[in-house]
This record gives C-alpha cells, structure tokens and sequence, in this order.
C-alpha cells in the first residue's frame, strides 16, 4: 500500500516537544529544571498520516509512513489496541519495515507518546481482512495492503500471514497473458485451475460458499505445476502453500486468501483427521470460537476462498487413514479429479517442449517472473461495473447448468447438480476474464476446461448418481468378498443351516446372501443402515422385504430371523 490510499495535502504537524531534522530524523524535546534543552534521537523518518476506524466507528488506529534507510516509504495501518502494554510487538513491525528507532528505555517511551498524541485531522477506513472488505463488495485489499475500489479504506492488522506477503507482482499483466495464460491452451486443467483462482472475488457478490479442487495424481504428474499457475494469479511462487500446516495455522491461511485462493500441495503430508477437520473448516468459511483472556467470545474469522489441492490419493482415502470416513457434503466441497489423465500426465498441449518435465519446468520459470497482476486486474474490471459482471458470471452459469445437463445428466441427483454448480462458478470466472481480456484464451475455453473436469469428476465416481449410494453398495460387496465364506452358514435345499459357524453374519442360499440385521449394522457402521438398504434395493442388489420392510423373515428350523437379502449380483458392482 502506499500513501496514496489517503487523500491528504501536507504531512500533520508533530505534537508538541517533539522536532524534525533535516534528514527526516525525530527527536524530542527536553529541557531540565535550570532551562537547559537538550533533544535526545527518538527514531528515524516517521510520519503518522490519518487516524482510521472501521465502518461501525470502531476499531481505531494510526496509519503511519516509514522512511527506511534507502528511501523508500513504507505504509502500516497500525491498530490502536497495539499500543496496550509494553508495545513490543509494534516496535518489531516498525523496526522490520525499516524505522531506526534509538536505544534505550527513554526512546521506547517517547516512541509510544509520539504516535499515541499525533492526530492528524485525516480519517481513513480501516477493513481488518484481505480480499473484499465487507459485503458491500466495494473495496479489495490485497496482501501488500494496497486497496482496489475505495481509495478511502486501508488495511489494519497485526500480523500478515505468509501467502498474504507472497501476494505481490511481478512483471505487468501482458507478460502473465502471455507468458503464463497462453500455455494453459490446450491443457484443461490448466485452464480450470487458473479460471477457479480468478473465481475467489466472485463468491461475495454472488453470495456463494467456497469450494474447490482436488488434484489427485502420482509424483510428477504435474499436479504442483498446474498449481503454480494457479497460484500466479494472484502472487508469486511463496503463494502456493503445503499441506502440513496446522489447522490453526490453515485458518490464518484462508482468512489471508479470502477472494483469492487458498493452493494447498501434497495432503499427503498431513494425517488423515487434520485433512478432514482443514477440509471442512476451510470450504465452511468459519474459523473456530475462541474466547479472549477475560472468557468473553472474540468474533470468529471468517472467508469465502476457492481451493486448490493436490495430492497422490484422494480426501476420501486419506480420511480413512485414520478410520474416519467422508460424508457427501466433503464429496461436493472438493471435487476430486484425476490429474494424470491427460496425453502426457496432467497435460495434453506441450506447446513445443519435449517432454511434459520440460513443459513443467517452462511453466515454473514463467510464473517465477510473471505474477501477481491477474487477480487485482478482474477484481478492477469487476468493479467498473459490477452489476453488468455479476449479470454475465450468472448467465455462463446457467449456460454451463443447462450443458451439464444435456451432456452428463446431472439433474440425476442433488450432489452432481452441485458439483455441476461449483465448475459453472469456475467456467463463469473463466470466461469472465477472457471478456476482461486477462486471459488471450478463446470465447468458450474457460466453459469447456470446466466440462472436462466435470466428465472427469463423474466418471471417478462411478457415476452420475449420490455418493452415498455406490459407497453403500461398495460396504456390501467388500463385507462379502471378505466375509461370504467364513461367516455366512450356507442353508440346504430344506431351509437349514449346516454346521454353525462362528461369528455368524448371516445365511447364504444359491445366489443369495442374507444378511443378519446385526450384521448389516456392523457393515454400515456410521451411516444410515435403512438408508443404505434402499439404496441397495433401489440399485437392484436387494430384494424386496415383506410388506414395508426391506427384510425377509427367514423360516428356519430354530426361528424366523430377519434378514437382508443381498443378490449375488453385487460381486460384479463397479466393474463397468
């Protein structure tokens, strides 16, 4: 951010006992019971430019210039609550942005009374987040502090996160365009990736929740490649981040790239708990509840962020890792798309390089040097006339629906119709950009990546159908390859069991296995287990009960159990 942001003609006077030197230097005035004055250092070039409170009128502080030892001005929106103890903390910030400050007790406090009585008449808004400021959608803070939209407001916070300071520029947009943008050609998910990190500053105005990708693929595919592509929307290489973050270190990260993208490598690294509790924390947009020193509750942070994973097995597997398992919700929040599908494992077009490492390497070298322009650039042309670009992300989405539809059926079910709406934000942002003249793709591409992820989607799944359904089915057919012989007494042709066997699940008569109740609670242990009956019946592996019931009522020579009646058929689920 620079001093621009606040509307001002002449630096404010400094409060009385303290003076300037010609080199910028300030020193305070002091004079001893006998008159004699002296004016000890305090700290070098300093400038204290506006007070600043948020929308609501609170949350004050002082936006201060730093003239470091180069000359060049720094500008920090400092929170008034900083000045509270010993200020340590606010004495590092300065100190790292380049202000001399003198040694000794003395300077310290004179430092602290110098910001805290300097009240320049110029007020600026405070916002404390990066990405939109608030609902309004009318100012977007970058992690540099600079501010898109209303020039009035600036960036107020303690600390900055680490993909927040890797959010800076290099080279101009026409080098990203074609330097970058231009390889995505021909390569889909290239150009769905790119197009979900343009897609962060629509969630707000659209009202929508976050979401993303996952790209699961083996070592070298080009899953990282594709990321920092990715990534160069918005900032340099520091901008993709790891796995291996904490949960709460993750929701510093998210709350750093709210409107952005949060691009998170290798989930391998994490156990398979933190990758489930990170997943679900991020795509919710709320950080956890915590209570200040007094118990009173601080508010919860809060983002809306597109996500961007990678990894060589799926959440789904990695949450079983530790014995959990994935819920249809976390399906939808991250799609999980194969990313070694292509003709030379996450590509398709190498654009001239030999070989798909060759082409990686093009891709590191060029968002090493151009980067960071995309993303401030569509948040500006969206801002020219927001309206007219949230009319025309809404009309690509229902284009993209109403596509998905015809070719991939994906009124089938609730959970495809959400995925189908996640990748018609992503193709909207896409295509967004293009007419932004950002990208140099052409008319349509954007649509069409997205499409092709979908396919991708669906086809990994097993399907257009719900989730739950094919694991429910999958539960069954695993327990009886598993289990047919060893716990299922096979009945003779008078309906009796043969010598009992231990740990019983059930009977089995020619093409038919008949699942105990207990057993099939045993099977769908932390699911619906009637839920997942219907679905088997529905799906033609369960044979219709008595009545209204999905079971059968076993005649047999000591009692008439209840069972499920599981056709044999399911053996051979899945493998179409």
């Amino acid at each position: 951010m620079t001093a621009s942001n606040v509307t001002r003609i002449n630096f404010s006077p400094l409060p009385t006992g303290f003076e300037a030197r010609p080199n910028g230097d300030i020193h305070r005035i002091v004079e001893d019971d006998e008159g004699n004055r002296r004016a000890p250092l305090v700290c070098s070039e300093l400038h204290v430019l506006a007070l600043t409170r948020d929308r609501s009128g609170a949350g004050w502080g002082r936006l201060v210039e730093v003239i470091d030892s180069d000359g060049n001005a720094h500008v920090w929106a400092i929170p008034a609550r900083m000045f509270a103890g010993d200020g340590a903390e606010l004495r590092a910030k300065l100190l790292d942005l380049g202000l001399y400050i003198a040694p000794g007790p003395a300077a310290r406090y004179a430092l602290a009374d110098l910001l805290q009585r300097w009240r320049p008449k110029d007020r600026a808004l405070s916002v404390d987040r990066l990405g939109w400021s608030d609902e309004t959608c009318r100012s977007f803070v970058l992690g540099s502090g600079e501010v898109i939209g209303d020039e009035r407001a600036v960036f107020q916070a303690e600390t900055i996160s680490s993909a927040a300071t890797a959010m800076v520029a290099a080279g101009d947009l026409a080098d990203w365009r074609g330097q970058v943008a231009a390889l995505c050609v021909g390569n889909p998910l290239m150009v769905a990736a790119v197009s979900l990190a343009l897609a962060g500053p629509l969630l707000e105005p659209l009202g929508l929740d976050g979401g993303g990708l996952h790209l699961r693929g083996a070592s070298s595919s080009g899953k990282s490649t594709i990321q920092r592509a990715a990534a160069s929307v918005w900032g340099g290489p520091a901008f993709l981040q790891s796995w291996r973050a904490t949960a709460n270190g993750l929701e510093a990260l998210a709350t750093a790239c709210n409107g952005s993208v949060l691009a998170l490598d290798e989930m391998g690294e994490v156990s398979g708990r933190e990758a489930a509790q990170a997943a679900y924390m991020i795509a919710n947009g709320i950080g956890k509840a915590r209570a200040d020193r007094t118990g009173a509750a601080r508010p919860q942070k809060r983002w809306r962020t597109m996500i961007l994973s990678s990894g060589e097995i799926c959440l789904a597997d990695k949450i079983a890792e530790a014995g959990g398992r994935t819920h249809a919700g976390q399906h939808v929040r991250l799609l999980d798309v194969s990313a070694d599908a292509g003709q030379h494992g996450a590509f398709d077009h190498l654009h001239g390089s030999e070989s798909a490492a060759a082409f990686a390497d093009r891709v590191r070298a060029t968002t090493a040097t151009a980067h960071g322009t995309a993303g401030p650039a569509f948040v500006a042309k969206f801002l020219d006339d927001p309206e007219a670009a949230k009319a025309t992300a809404r009309e690509a989405m229902e284009t993209f629906r109403r596509d998905a539809v015809e070719l991939h059926g994906v009124e089938a079910d609730g959970q495809t119709q959400r995925a189908a709406a996640r990748l018609g934000l992503i193709a909207a942002a896409g295509e967004l950009a293009t007419i932004f003249d950002l990208t140099g793709w052409p008319r349509g591409a954007a649509h069409d990546a997205a499409m092709h992820i979908l396919g991708l989607w669906i086809d990994g799944r097993g399907g257009a159908g719900p989730a739950e359904a094919r694991e429910a089915i999958e539960r069954v057919r695993a327990f009886l390859v598993t289990h047919g012989d060893a716990r299922f007494e096979r009945l003779d042709p008078g309906g009796d069991p043969r010598p009992a066997i231990p740990n019983r699940a059930g009977w089995r008569e020619g093409e038919t296995y008949y699942v105990a109740a207990d057993a099939w609670r045993e099977v769908h242990r932390g699911a619906d287990p009637q839920r997942a009956a219907r679905y088997l019946h529905d799906a033609g592996y369960l044979e219709g009960g008595d009545g209204r019931h999905l079971t059968r009522r076993m005649s047999l020579k000591h009692g008439r159990p209840r069972a499920y009646a599981v056709t044999a058929s399911i053996m051979g689920a899945g493998d179409d």
